[in-house]
Parts: C-alpha cells; structure tokens; sequence
C-alpha cells in the first residue's frame, strides 16, 4: 500500500510539473531545467525507497527502468575507470554528465510507469504547449534573425534538430489525443509548422527522418483515427513536405549543394568532408572497439585510430573527431565500453520498443524511441547533455500520456 495517499499525490504532482518544467527550458539551454529535473528525480527516489514492494511489484516495468539505470551506472563506472585530465577531459565530462541524467530518468521513468492518478492531460498540454514555444521561437530565429541554420541557444544546429525531433513528435501525437473538432486540421497544420522549423535547421538526417517516423506513427495509431481519417493524413504528409520544400527552396539546395560537394571531395583527405567522415568514424569505431571488445579508455581508442589512419590515410577524416566521437551510438559505445556498454545500450533500445507496445500501444513512446535509434545511427544523442535530457523527458511525457483512470487494473501486467 502507498505511504500516504495525499503525500504520493503531491509528490507526483511535483514531479511532474518539474518535468514539464525542464522540457520547456532545456531546449534553451538554462541549467536551472536540468536542475529542476534532477529535484524531481530525489523526489522519485525518495517515493520508490518509502514504497519499495508497490514500485517493484510489476517486474516488466522494473525491467524497463533497470536498463536504463545499468546504462547510466555502467557509464560512470567506465568514467571512473579511464577519466585523465587530458585533451580528452570533455568527452568523460560529457558522459558523466549524461549517465547522471539516466539514472535520474530511470527513477523518474518506474515512478511513472507505476503511477495511479491519472496524467493525459498534464502530458498533453505540455507536448502542445513545449512543442509551439520551442518551434516558433526556432522560426523566429530562422525567418526573422535570417539565421542560415537555426540554434535556438546551442552551437550545432544538428542538436538543435535533434532536441525539435523529440518535442514535435510529443506534440504532434498530443494534438491526435485531444479530444476536439477540428484537431486532424490542426495536426496537418501542426505538421508543416514543425518540419518547416526542421527545414532550417539544415540537419539532413532531420529532414528525411521526421517525415518517416510521422508517417509511421500515423499508420501505428489506433482508436484515435480511424481508416479514412489515417488515408487522408497519409495523403496529406507528401503535400504539405512539397509545399515546406517549395518555401525553403533556398536552404534545402544549400545543403543538396553541400552533400554534393562532400561527395565530390571523396578523394581529398585533407578537407573537411562530414558525409564521408561518417564513414569513415564508423570504420575506425569497429577496428578501434576489436582491439578492446570489453572496453578502453579514449586515450588508448585514439592512439588505435591513429595507427589506423596513419595505415589508411582515405581515414583522416576520422581523425579531428577523435577528442570527441565517433557519430554513431552503438559504433562508439563499442569503441570506448565494448561488448557490454553495447549490450546494454541495446537492451535500453529494446526495452523502449517494447513498452510501446505493452500494456497498450503508446505510439508517442513509440515515435521518440524510434528517433532515438534512427538518429543514431549518423550520431550520438546520450553525448550531449541538453539532447538526452530532451529525449529522456519526452519518453516520460509519453508515458504519462498513455496513462488515464480506466488503467489501473493493468498495474499488475
């Protein structure tokens, strides 16, 4: 039994509310969401400990959450193992800083999926009213700053077009739960509202993905539209991606321009070449991570890549990344924490999938879980802070949304 029906509500209320709260500023880059979000996670804590038996009583729900809390521990016991103050100092910072946030989440995450009041319409409004904030202030910087690829309040606009990915894909499957007249009109709207914001980010992996990961949320829903109303959205997605197209012509032949020229520069090892040193990153992550499967310190996994490019020159590319990663999840995981980081990483994708699909489906959960995997594949979204914070409160929110009074009896699944 809770320990206390009024303390459980107003903790859940708090916590809550400090998700919301950091999901509406950590897109901005302010500290003090991240703060909050941690406050919220002490509060988790301290309710998991006080009702130990009711929050481990449902094993897939610990299952889900333990993955990703043994992928926060096991990061910070690598940065433990390996961290030098060096020129290599920023990439332990980072996962340090990463893993604590895991961990937080994790927390945050059994307390939710064990939750008994009911949260649609604290989820709801905050995927909608998160997703117009950080879009139209993306839009502004973008139509009225004239910002070639916009920020928001970061340095790469690819983080940015990360962080826009997890809020839109919130927001657009909270608009689909509401319950009102005119809401496929404006989901439509809402669509062309975000990947336009997508568009100037300049991100390419953004601009094919988003549209992918919409059309496969729409074909995943059900209850909420039915068949026609599903064809007529998937009729519309094309139309509305042309007619986005149309109106940043300029931006998106600006990056056709840039792949384009990336591709011509195959041979030239000495120019920057960001298509290719994917590629190439990739190619060094499985050599570098073979010679250490269970795991090395970044200094020694820069020293492998160096006799490898010193071999392989067509690899130089991969070289200026060193100090920082190799732009792909899984492929770095293996590079720094072998085997078992990847095992591990992987059971967290796992788990996520899964989960949106039982007890019922969560298409929300189901959108952000697939952006998170399919962006990293060309990225690595669990190395930046303000990234993982985004995507780790979007699969709360999405949790939260699935979640009404009628649910109870699936406590115990």
């Amino acid at each position: 039994m809770l320990l206390g029906k009024n303390l459980h509500i107003a903790s859940s209320y708090l916590i809550y509310l400090g998700c919301a709260f950091a999901l509406f500023t950590v897109p901005f880059g302010l500290n003090i969401g991240r703060n909050v979000f941690y406050l919220s996670s002490y509060i988790a804590f301290i309710m998991i400990v006080l009702n130990f038996r009711h929050y481990t009583k449902n094993k897939f729900n610990l299952f889900v959450s333990s993955c990703l809390l043994a992928l926060g521990i096991a990061i910070i016991l690598w940065v433990a193992r390996y961290k030098q103050q060096d020129e290599y100092i920023n990439i332990y910072r980072a996962y340090m800083g990463t893993a604590r946030l895991q961990i937080a989440a994790a927390f945050i995450m059994l307390f939710a999926l064990n939750e008994k009041i009911p949260t649609k319409k604290i989820a709801i409004f905050t995927g909608i009213f998160a997703g117009v904030i950080v879009n139209a202030f993306g839009l502004y910087q973008g139509l009225w700053l004239g910002m070639t690829r916009i920020s928001l309040n970061f340095d790469r606009a690819t983080i940015v077009a990360y962080i826009l990915t997890a809020i839109s894909l919130v927001m657009m499957q909270s608009i689909l739960m509401m319950r009102i007249r005119y809401r496929l009109v404006i989901y439509t709207i809402s669509f062309a509202f975000t990947y336009s914001t997508l568009l100037l980010t300049g991100t390419r992996a953004a601009i094919i993905a988003y549209p992918i990961i919409i059309f496969l949320s729409i074909m995943a829903t059900k209850n909420l539209i039915n068949g026609n109303q599903k064809k007529l959205l998937l009729l519309a997605l094309p139309l509305l991606i042309v007619i986005s197209g149309l109106v940043f012509k300029k931006q998106i032949e600006m990056r056709i321009n840039d792949f384009q020229n990336n591709i011509a520069m195959v041979d030239n090892t000495k120019v920057e070449n960001s298509v290719y040193a994917r590629v190439w990153m990739q190619i060094v992550g499985i050599r570098t991570g073979n010679t250490a499967p269970l795991g090395q310190s970044a200094e020694k996994r820069a020293d492998e890549a160096r006799t490898i490019i010193s071999n392989e020159p067509r690899l130089y590319n991969a070289k200026r990344y060193l100090t920082v990663h190799l732009h792909n999840e899984v492929l770095e995981t293996y590079s720094l924490r072998g085997i078992w980081g990847v095992l591990l990483l992987v059971a967290t994708y796992a788990s996520l999938l899964i989960l949106s699909f039982r007890p019922k489906r969560n298409v929300m959960l189901l959108g952000v879980s697939l952006a998170l995997i399919l962006y990293g594949l060309s990225d690595v979204l669990f190395f930046s802070i303000e990234c993982t914070a985004v995507f780790l409160i979007s699969i709360i929110i999405s949790i939260l949304a699935n979640r009404s009074q009628d649910e109870e009896h699936n406590q115990n699944v």
